[in-house]
């Protein structure tokens, strides 16, 4: 505990035989000192502790086994403790047996010397400076602890980080691993596309030109058949390539391509699904679409495969400085336990969306998620950079309802 600036620590006073006694009483009462008396070393000996101030002790009462017992008692206070001991000397005359007692004195440390008789102000001023050299050990004391305490904290934060990096990395070997098992799969499935439908039109128009060219009859019909197959063979190019990336996206913005990609998807997987954004939508920076379209088919996509929703809702607002994409749907929900892990990680929801919260905070938006049985909402929240704010009307259209960030 920080000992307060008003708190004044006691000196231990050893009961001195005599006149003595009284006068050094006298001394420091008048000088408005804590005292706490003592009858025997060895009580004195068992007081001393962190809060003692200073202790004062005549040199009769030093035998030998009172200084052995005080000087182990001293040996186990902390680093800090140097307890200032006053020692009442007799006359100041260098004698063997003065020597003698100086030398089995040596365990205690440094002694302040007082020799007797002593003017009052000469007892008060020692005791005075004992003190004040123990205030600054419990300063250097109290340095101490705080510094503990600062290292105890650093040390846990230390634990924190290197325990959410080892989260971090593990997540990222797992979605590195995961990218390339989606690439690998992206590519499979163009392969299929492209042998099983492509090449089948390609195939069976070749046979039909074979069938003209080696004219065994008419070929009229024969031409309209190949005619149509390239015809097919285009349309599903054409498809193939606009999902992989629409050129309306780049031509008209994201809210052509959004119109597109939606209606699209509705037909081809048989869900419902609406759009709702502003009639008006003004363009964005490019890579701030193409972030959102990609936002988008993933979470469609998502829907499709996981969700078991019949219908889906997309809405796209805007307000002031910020663009919002939302995407509802009423299937079963994603399990608790996995959302919370993928907010703290960022990972077991797979490669998708921790593509999408790493698109979204690279704009310096964030990505919410919110799940339970009756569906699952999906929001991205990005900021319209500098040079383009203020080119929708500020508060033209509302704001949307903010939810736990993941």
């Amino acid at each position: 505990m920080t000992r307060g600036v008003q708190s004044q620590p006691p000196v231990l006073l050893l009961e001195c035989r005599g006149t003595d006694a009284a006068f050094t009483r006298k001394v420091l009462a008048d000088s408005e000192i804590t005292v706490q008396r003592f009858a025997t070393m060895a009580e004195l000996t068992t007081a001393i502790g962190d809060e003692a101030g200073a202790a004062i002790l005549a040199e009769e009462s030093l035998e030998q086994q009172s200084i052995d017992d005080l000087a182990r008692k001293l040996a186990v206070q902390p680093r800090w403790s140097s307890l200032p001991i006053i020692v009442l000397t007799g006359s100041g005359m260098s004698t063997a047996a003065t020597e003698q007692a100086v030398r089995s004195r040596a365990p205690l440390g440094s002694l302040i010397l007082l020799e007797r008789p002593f003017r009052p102000v000469t007892l008060s001023s020692a005791v005075r400076t004992a003190l004040a050299a123990r205030t600054r050990q419990y300063e250097i004391r109290d340095h101490l602890r705080e510094r503990e305490a600062a290292e105890q904290v650093l040390l846990r934060v230390q634990n924190v980080l290197e325990s959410k990096m080892e989260e971090r990395t593990e997540a990222l070997r797992k979605l590195s691993s995961r990218l390339m098992h989606v690439q690998d799969e992206e590519r499979r499935r163009i392969a299929r596309e492209l042998h099983d439908s492509l090449g089948q039109y390609l195939a069976a128009a070749k046979i039909n030109l074979e069938v003209l060219s080696a004219g065994k009859n008419n070929g009229n019909g024969h031409l309209h058949e190949a005619q149509h197959l390239i015809d097919r063979a285009i349309s599903d190019i054409r498809t193939l390539s606009h999902l992989l990336h629409p050129p309306l996206l780049e031509e008209a913005g994201f809210g052509s391509a959004a119109r597109w990609f939606v209606e699209g998807f509705g037909r081809r997987s048989g869900i419902a699904a609406r759009l709702r954004m502003p009639a008006k939508l003004d363009r964005l920076p490019s890579e701030l679409e193409t972030t959102l379209f990609r936002i988008l088919q993933e979470a469609l996509t998502n829907v499709h495969r996981h969700s078991g929703s019949r219908d889906v809702e997309v809405r796209l607002t805007v307000y002031r400085s910020v663009v919002t994409l939302a995407i509802d749907d009423n299937g079963k929900g994603i399990p608790r336990d996995v959302l919370e892990r993928f907010g703290k990680s960022g990972v077991n929801l797979g490669v998708g969306l921790a593509g999408m919260r790493e698109r979204v905070k690279e704009l310096g938006g964030r990505l919410e998620i919110e799940s339970d049985k009756s569906g699952t909402r999906l929001r991205a929240i990005i900021p319209i950079p500098t040079e383009q704010q203020g080119k929708s009307p500020s508060g033209m259209y509302p704001a949307f309802p903010n939810s736990s960030a993941v």
